[in-house]
């Protein structure tokens, strides 16, 4: 099993996707090819980029990075934002122009959310129309791109986001019917729609091609709870067991740390060295508790 690092992890050096209306209040601190460099420090097998680190789209910067990867025996896999006309994240592409730069970057997964917009109550939305109708047009843009991103030689994973119930991608995925078009697992975005984290990872994980390994903690307060972000390994997500399925129960062979904490802004020398000891510490657990490492095989896959 390889490790990577989801490079949203290193959101407070400027290389992620700016989301929720969050600004971060300094420049970008780290370039593309910083971020490979810190790769090889920690110990990475990969990466699964955030279009956020791109610094362009340009071809010949593309065939840099793709280069400055292989040189490192770096995996690359490509995150990005739907066009959402100016009202999403990241550089907003449609899918084609997605498989595009991720060819160009010698990424073999791009992995894409369908950004539902729920009704309301959440936790009784399962399969709702609206979102039934919202799930058909993600649908038709995954049939319109799957045989392009075949014929590239790569996978699209649909992510079950902070907006979907894992039964929901299933049911996309049947409809889609393309081997090219599978899944995401984020081990904690299920909470966000009520649904049981390891129960969406068992459903997920016989049809995934990538993940999100994110832990979360849940901080109980007067009027209910919260969820922070944690190192993986420290939050109240069963992680042994989430890898345990994921080992077990897909074709899954990358493991792709996801951290993000709840970090003081007011210092930003501070603020960085404990993002960078958070996904550090991850490192550690995934390496140390979980023993993931590569085997002869993969070695020579990359």
């Amino acid at each position: 099993m390889l490790l990577g690092l989801h490079t949203y992890s290193f959101y407070l050096h400027g290389i992620g996707q700016a989301w929720a209306d969050f600004k971060l209040p300094w420049p970008r601190q780290m370039s593309t090819f910083e971020l490979f460099e810190e790769a090889v420090q920690m110990g990475l097998d990969g990466l699964h980029l955030d279009d956020g680190v791109l610094e362009t789209l340009d071809p010949a910067y593309l065939q840099e990075v793709k280069v400055a990867a292989q040189e490192r025996g770096l995996y690359l896999e490509y995150n990005f934002s739907m066009d959402m006309g100016d009202m999403g994240i990241g550089i907003q592409h449609d899918l084609d122009e997605a498989i595009a730069t991720a060819g160009c970057l010698g990424a073999d997964i791009v992995k894409v959310s369908m950004d539902l917009v729920r009704p309301r109550p959440l936790a009784g939305s399962r399969f709702h129309p609206r979102v039934k109708d919202q799930m058909k047009a993600v649908a038709s843009q995954l049939k319109a791109s799957a045989p392009a991103a075949k014929a590239a030689g790569i996978k699209i994973a649909v992510e079950n986001h902070c907006d979907s119930f894992s039964e929901e991608i299933l049911w996309l995925l049947d409809r889609v019917d393309h081997p090219a078009v599978g899944a995401c697992i984020d081990t904690v975005n299920a909470l966000m729609v009520m649904e049981d984290p390891m129960q969406a990872i068992a459903n997920l994980a016989p049809r995934a091609f990538t993940n999100h390994f994110r832990d979360d903690r849940i901080e109980m307060q007067r009027y209910g709870f919260k969820l922070t972000g944690a190192a993986v390994g420290e939050g109240d997500i069963a992680m042994k067991r989430a890898y345990e399925i994921i080992k077990t129960k897909s074709t899954m062979r990358r493991i792709n740390i996801e951290t993000e904490m709840e970090i003081p802004l007011d210092n930003m020398e501070r603020a960085l060295r404990m993002e960078k000891a958070t996904i550090e510490r991850s490192i550690r657990y995934c390496r140390e508790v979980l023993e993931i490492k590569k085997d002869l095989l993969e070695e020579k896959a990359i």
